[in-house]
């Protein structure tokens, strides 16, 4: 490539690949990720919704609205990085006291009392840039071969920067030292890649609520921006200081939590502890990861690119396909890019998944390969042939070294720690709106803003308390996977007949999936996929493809109830619902005589499992959705059409509850017509055939639930009705002749609006998820 910069980012003298390449798109899902359903969004981040507040909010809510509060000595132990070898912070306050720098018990330059000083707190504060200098000089003195890594600006008037959307302006945070010499050579606003450690100052106590609020949700707020925006960070922290009170923050994919804070006036000695781990850690123990290199943009109208290690090779980024799932701050965190082999002058393209994998889950590459084999040995070596076809290829994989630890968040990032039993929990309360309807709520994009920043207050909660959701460490391991080809996703193709021809060879893998006793349990417009191998220079033949594995599981129908996992708006009616919907009802018998009734175990309750039928329910959400989000190019409904037709979306893809209104809308042929549906009429072939396989799929859910009302395992034998159904309405000349265009107008507006909106509020019930 060319020279190093710093600390792994490298300026390209000639770039191999730049963002504006092909225009082919793809996205491996993961997209947007934790919540108790495995709830993905569609279309939309809720971090890039509405103002800095609401989304400040959103963040909070991500949480929970609690984060755990653990000992400082805890935090000291098995968080902050480590002390350089041989510094005695006792000494450091004592020299201190000596030169001045701490007088009359404070420290000079800071007030007493900052909440009693009438000016800025801009300028009460100013005085620690000072103190943290002379605390670096007196650690120097003490042992001189210390090198400096970082230091501490305080910027409180400039908006971090980044590629992405950001207006982050954090009172202060550490740099590195390259960042502090630009910034003050050209007074430029600091860079998100080169900060660290944000820093939030309020006059006030913590225990004024709302002053406490306002700096909890901007120190949470300026952590998950630099966890979103750096594809380089594994972990962040923070810091907030109300009046004297000294708080120590930190996140990473699979914890937020916040230290006890400490007077920092009276315990200088923690305070100068807290400043040499800072100024004196590795980049690693600052949270970046060290696999990874920064290539610097040669221009403005270029973006970052990075050289990512994936096995023994080592992959150039082209573009980011789908990095959303890194908005939320704990949680999977998968990224997409479409990458290059450094090492391959054909410069031919891949897409690489970078992720933070629950350590109780495979990986990726190993349930594809145990499918493959019980596929084979079930059904044979044909049908592991059909299967591979339709599934993404690994030509890479691996998981992730910090040195020779695994990169996980509870033994690599957090160092064997687990936290303290009798925590005490920082409870961020939010209150939802009362006295309005859902309608008046979500009407306009303003007051779904104004639904977000409702009320919200912190308190705490004591040992003892309820509390919901009681927070721990998640296990997650660091994980990259590369997959061979580069294909579009049902977002984003526009050819019709190309999107029915991928659900039906999805499907067909499916049908011997399924007779292999596996499930794939997140389906979804994300991840499948039509490969168009002539864009790819391929000789190949053009496909569908199934991606997105990790939940893919064996079918095991004596199992403990499972929790829901999916991407919300492809989910399965009865999946939603958590229950069965379609099992028959009383035989009309037992209820002339009411005394049969206890002589019949037949109506026992069953436990739910997902089926086979809620992975194909799952293929004609896609379907659905497709039609309800694209028109036909060459006909373009009126702006009445169009209106009905968001009126149904609606129902059927954001309201609360909408397990019923789906599963009124799958199992009611009146609805399932080009007037029923209020779509397009040049898509009647297609609905026609939409309608057929809702039937089947409506007899095979009865079927089904009946067997297991007589307590005998049902059969899915629908699949090739299915296949050629779609193939069918595929093959037809009017269906081929369709170009989509993705919606615009009130549609796209309504949909938008409700998808915000629900997408704030909904972690409001949320509930832990441990997925089966």
């Amino acid at each position: 490539m060319a020279n190093t910069f710093n600390h792994g980012i490298v300026t390209p003298a000639s770039p191999k690949s730049t963002q504006t390449g092909t225009t082919t798109t793809s996205t491996i899902t993961g997209l947007s990720e934790e919540s108790p359903l495995r709830i993905r969004t569609l279309d939309s981040s809720n971090y890039r919704l509405g103002g800095t507040n609401a989304r400040r909010q959103v963040v909070m809510s991500e949480l929970n609205e609690q984060v755990p509060e653990v000992p400082l000595d805890w935090y000291f132990k098995y968080i902050l990085p480590p002390l350089p070898d041989g510094i005695n912070t006792e000494r450091i306050v004592n020299s201190l006291k000596q030169s001045k720098v701490i007088k009359n018990n404070k420290w000079v330059g800071i007030p007493e009392e900052p909440r009693l000083d009438k000016r800025h707190e801009d300028k009460v504060y100013a005085g620690f840039e000072n103190v943290f200098e002379e605390i670096i000089a007196a650690a120097k003195t003490q042992k001189p071969d210390l090198e400096q890594q970082f230091t501490l600006n305080l910027t409180p008037d400039k908006n971090v920067t980044s590629e992405r959307d950001s207006s982050t302006k954090p009172d202060a945070q550490f740099t590195t030292l390259e960042e502090a010499a630009r910034l003050a050579r050209d007074g430029g606003k600091p860079s998100v890649y080169n900060v660290w450690n944000s820093h939030e100052f309020k006059k006030n106590n913590e225990g004024v609520n709302d002053t406490m609020n306002a700096c909890v949700s901007q120190i949470v707020y300026d952590m998950q921006q630099i966890m979103a925006s750096d594809p380089c960070r594994r972990f962040t922290f923070g810091t907030s200081i109300n009046n004297r009170a000294f708080r120590l923050w930190f996140c990473c994919r699979g914890a937020f939590l916040t230290a006890e804070p400490f007077d920092f006036i009276k315990e200088p000695e923690k305070l100068v502890h807290i400043f040499l781990s800072f100024a004196f850690a590795s980049r690693t123990d600052a949270g970046w990861d060290p696999s990874m290199t920064c290539i610097l943009p040669t221009c403005s109208t270029e973006k970052r690119q990075y050289k990512i290690p994936v096995g023994d090779k080592t992959y150039v980024t082209v573009r980011v396909l789908s990095d959303y799932a890194a908005d939320s701050p704990i949680g999977r965190a998968t990224r997409v890019w479409l990458v290059t082999d450094e090492a391959d002058p054909s410069n031919r393209q891949y897409v690489l998944k970078d992720v933070w994998v629950d350590s109780e889950r495979a990986t990726e590459d190993e349930i594809r390969s145990a499918l493959l084999i019980d596929v084979e040995e079930k059904c044979g070596g044909p049908a592991r042939a059909i299967v591979e076809k339709h599934l993404l290829t690994p030509v890479a994989f691996e998981k992730l070294f910090i040195g020779t630890r695994l990169d996980d968040t509870t033994q690599s990032i957090i160092r064997g720690g687990s936290l303290p039993k009798n925590l005490n929990y920082l409870k961020l309360v939010v209150s939802q709106q009362s006295g309005s309807s859902k309608r008046s709520r979500i009407s306009t994009q303003e007051n779904a803003v104004d639904a977000v920043l409702s009320g919200m207050r912190a308190r705490y909660v004591q040992p003892g308390d309820t509390v919901r959701n009681s927070p721990r460490v998640t296990p997650r391991f660091h994980y990259r996977i590369v997959f061979s080809e580069c294909a579009r996703t049902m977002y984003d193709e526009k050819h019709l007949s190309n999107a029915l021809g991928a659900l039906a060879d999805v499907t067909e893998a499916l049908s011997w999936i399924h007779k292999s006793n596996w499930v794939h349990r997140d389906i979804s417009g994300g991840n499948v996929y039509w490969y168009d191998c002539k864009t790819a220079c391929l000789k190949e033949e053009n496909r569908g493809l199934l991606g997105d594995l990790e939940f893919a599981k064996s079918r095991t129908p004596s199992a403990a109830h499972e929790v829901r996992t999916g991407t919300f708006n492809f989910m399965a009616s009865e999946v939603i619902a958590g229950h069965y919907l379609f099992r028959p009802t009383l035989d009309v018998n037992l209820l002339e005589d009411p005394s049969q009734l206890f002589k019949t175990a037949g109506f026992t309750r069953t436990l739910f499992i997902f089926n086979p039928l809620h992975d194909l329910e799952s293929i004609w959400w896609i379907l659905i959705y497709i039609l309800y989000f694209n028109e036909d190019q060459q006909n373009i409904v009126d702006t009445e059409l169009a209106n009905d037709r968001a009126k149904k979306a609606l129902k059927l893809f954001t309201q609360e509850g909408q397990a019923l209104d789906r599963l009124q809308f799958l199992q009611t042929n009146d609805e399932l017509t080009v007037e029923g549906t209020c779509l397009p009429p040049s898509f009647e072939f297609v609905v026609t055939m939409a309608r057929a396989y809702a039937a089947k799929l409506h007899a095979a859910y009865g079927s089904y639930e009946k067997n297991l009302s007589a307590n005998k395992e049902g059969t899915f034998e629908i699949h090739d009705y299915l296949v050629k159904a779609l193939r069918f309405a595929r093959d037809d000349p009017l269906v081929d002749s369709i170009e989509l265009v993705g919606v615009t107008g009130p549609l796209k507006r309504k949909f938008d609006t409700m998808e915000s909106s629900r997408d704030s509020h909904a972690s409001s019930s949320k509930k832990p998820r441990t997925n089966a």
